[in-house]
């Protein structure tokens, strides 16, 4: 084989990998899907896995989401009690300060327009 045939052939696999490669999942909460999770966490039928998926994505492009993930790991650090069996799901529990905290955020969320516009 010629060294431009093994040229052309690595090019080839180059630029079939980059075309190809796969791509991370992007994910782009709203505001209202931000509520409907704080909602589910005080009425006490967030699934665990929502929260931990919630907490676990950093969030780039918007500041005020990952300010709002940051609390809330803060929040699973220090005030989640456990979970409890909801409807056949695992569902978090917060301890009062938890919920208060969550509460606040809650208010904020719900109340202030344009938070990711």
């Amino acid at each position: 084989m010629s060294i431009g045939s093994l040229f052309v052939v690595l090019v080839g696999l180059m630029v079939f990998f980059v075309r190809h490669q796969s791509k991370v999942p992007y994910y782009r909460l709203t505001q209202g899907q931000c509520v409907r999770l704080l909602r589910k966490a005080l009425q006490g039928n967030l699934p665990e896995h929502e929260w931990h998926a919630f907490i676990g994505m950093s969030m780039r492009d918007s500041e005020a989401l990952e300010n709002l993930r940051e609390e809330c790991i803060f929040i699973d650090e220090y005030h989640v009690k456990g979970t409890q069996l909801v409807a056949g799901r695992l569902c978090m529990i917060f301890d009062k300060p938890g919920r208060q905290k969550l509460e606040r955020l809650l208010d904020e969320w719900q109340h202030t327009s344009d938070y990711l516009a």
